[in-house]
């Protein structure tokens, strides 16, 4: 009775973790559409506080790179490609090798890496396919999904979210 697998749930309420990239307008889209499901968005960034380009209304920024763990989130949505923030700490492999160095803040690449092993649906907007690369989670694995819009991606998440996990990352051992 208290098993998750093979049922079906409603994602109101759900909580969405939406990383934001450098496009403010595709955020503030997204942000938008994970409220008008029904569900709670709450805004990654590198740093609290606000974020505003001028363009538009600011976006309050709820978790820093620093403070969200992926427990905290039914799925990640990647608005884009975030920038690495001024404080971000690369790893030391980095130092041998400068290509790798920075490709995106070590902090996100661990929040989708984690999300990932736990099962977690994890979307992404325009440019997130380095992020994902960079985290080592394959574009092609189950609960994965890419495309151009936000708001397209997070229909697909929505439809992942019935299912709680992407139960097939998880293959039935005999």
């Amino acid at each position: 009775a208290l098993s998750q697998v093979g049922g079906e749930w409603p994602a109101d309420g759900r909580i969405i973790g939406i990383v934001a990239g450098q496009d403010l307008t595709g955020l503030r889209e997204v942000r938008q559409a994970v409220l008008d499901a029904g569900m709670v968005p709450l805004v990654v960034a590198a740093t609290g506080g606000t974020l505003d380009d001028g363009t538009g209304e600011p976006v309050t920024v709820q978790r820093t790179f620093t403070t969200a763990r992926s427990i905290e989130f039914d799925a990640i949505l990647l608005a884009g490609t975030p920038a690495a923030g001024a404080d971000a700490y690369a790893a030391r492999d980095a130092k041998a090798d400068e290509s790798r160095a920075h490709v995106t803040d070590p902090r996100v690449l661990l929040l989708v890496s984690e999300a990932y092993r736990h099962g977690k649906a994890i979307g992404g907007s325009a440019d997130a396919a380095p992020v994902l690369e960079a985290a080592g989670v394959p574009q092609s694995a189950p609960g994965v999904v890419l495309g151009q819009a936000g708001p397209e991606v997070l229909g697909e998440l929505t439809g992942l979210l019935a299912k709680h996990r992407v139960w097939e990352r998880f293959p039935a051992q005999l």
